[in-house]
């Protein structure tokens, strides 16, 4: 692949990206101590950097159209090292929620701009090998990243984890210093074309439905730490470990859903993946409300239930990205885009509900509330598979 160092350095970097993302879910509960607000307050961190993801991904692109790859990058990852070590020097709650919002804008410019950089990079032959290199960046950080990081926050300070992340970042700017060649800029793509896509009935449905799964999941995976401590009463580095269960259990749902959409189709393999997290956040909850008269069955289930989730989620974004691109064939690239920011717009709506259902009522409450949100999304693509104009097994859209 030519320019493989190039990419690699891009996948460092979503790698730190995807780390930041996810990692706060682990430090919740030294955040919200620090700072003296209750964890539910100190979950917003998680949504705000989704929200600001969501809404800066579409708008910064559109009026950065014309600025080179190269200076996106830099200064993407720039402003992504700075708001982590304003985060990590932040005297208050508000100036962390500040240096989340802008850690958030600067993750989604870097992400967007990494993914097209990688492409116009690579001769048509690897061009798929790059993009899914850059993009493994941020399983790996869902695999290793957020649990390290919350260990380093476990035995230091989260303080020490978002500084290890601004270090990362760092060591992107420098890779990319030395790797990163010379690539055109893409052809603008406006905010009217981005909205015409997103406004197409078949693809608002796909959309709308991720959002819903994606909310479901995180209404549980933001709180994921202290909701393991309360049923199982795991140590910190317990809790570490059961985030890199998750992780790795995520790596094999990516691996299984790919080969479950070419085989089954992608409405098949995303609706299999929805009702199965909603049959493990079934089997959260049970052991959430017996975990008092019976700790150890409790743990055990709980322990099986989140791997199985995290293995049946992961099938989830594959087989999304194949059922957007092929409700919106003349525009791929608009309408992953679209679907990329409705997953975070997912996740900044999880955290929300999360949030509250943890103040109105117990964790116990995280996996019903994340169940009945995944119950729309699995409603909305059964309904929209079985009118569904395109049928299995048809080639994919070109382009």
């Amino acid at each position: 692949m030519s320019h493989r160092s190039a990419v690699l350095v891009l996948a460092l970097g979503a790698f730190a990206v995807g780390t930041d993302g996810y990692v706060t879910t682990g430090i919740l509960q030294s955040i919200a101590d620090d700072f003296h607000v209750s964890v539910s307050v100190a979950g917003q961190l998680v949504t705000v950097f989704a929200l600001s993801y969501a809404v800066s991904a579409p708008v910064l692109m559109t009026l950065t159209a014309n600025v080179s790859r190269r200076v996106m990058l830099y200064g993407s990852l720039g402003l992504f090292l700075l708001a982590n070590l304003l985060g990590a020097l932040a005297p208050d709650y508000p100036t962390l929620l500040a240096a989340r919002v802008l850690a958030g804008a600067a993750a989604a410019v870097y992400m967007n701009t990494a993914v097209a950089a990688a492409t116009a990079m690579t001769d048509e032959r690897h061009r798929g090998r790059a993009v899914s290199l850059v993009v493994g960046g941020l399983s790996l950080a869902t695999a290793l990243g957020v649990p390290i990081g919350t260990l380093v926050g476990a035995l230091g300070s989260w303080r020490a984890t978002l500084g290890v992340i601004a270090g990362l970042a760092g060591v992107g700017i420098a890779g990319l210093a030395a790797t990163l060649p010379a690539t055109p800029s893409p052809p603008p793509i406006t905010m009217g074309a981005r909205l015409r896509v997103a406004a197409e009935p078949a693809v608002l449905l796909v959309v709308l439905a991720n959002t819903c799964a994606v909310a479901g999941s995180f209404t549980v995976y933001t709180y994921l730490a202290v909701f393991s401590r309360d049923v199982t009463g795991l140590s910190a580095a317990g809790v570490s470990a059961v985030l890199f269960a998750w992780g790795v259990a995520a790596a094999a749902g990516t691996a299984l859903g790919g080969r479950m959409s070419d085989r089954r189709g992608p409405d098949r393999a995303y609706l299999t993946g929805v009702l199965g997290v909603i049959a493990a956040f079934a089997a959260l909850a049970l052991a959430a409300l017996v975990t008092r008269v019976a700790e150890g069955p409790a743990t055990v289930v709980f322990l099986a239930a989140t791997v199985a989730w995290g293995v049946l989620y992961w099938i989830v974004p594959g087989a999304q990205i194949q059922r957007v691109m092929d409700r919106a064939p003349a525009a791929p690239t608009i309408a992953v885009s679209v679907s990329s920011a409705s997953s975070y717009l997912g996740v900044a709506l999880g955290g929300g509900i999360g949030g509250a259902a943890l103040s109105l009522a117990s964790s116990w409450a995280l996996p019903l509330a994340g169940a009945v949100l995944l119950a729309v999304a699995a409603a909305l693509t059964a309904r929209q598979a079985a009118g569904s104009a395109v049928p299995s097994g048809s080639p994919g859209p070109r382009g």
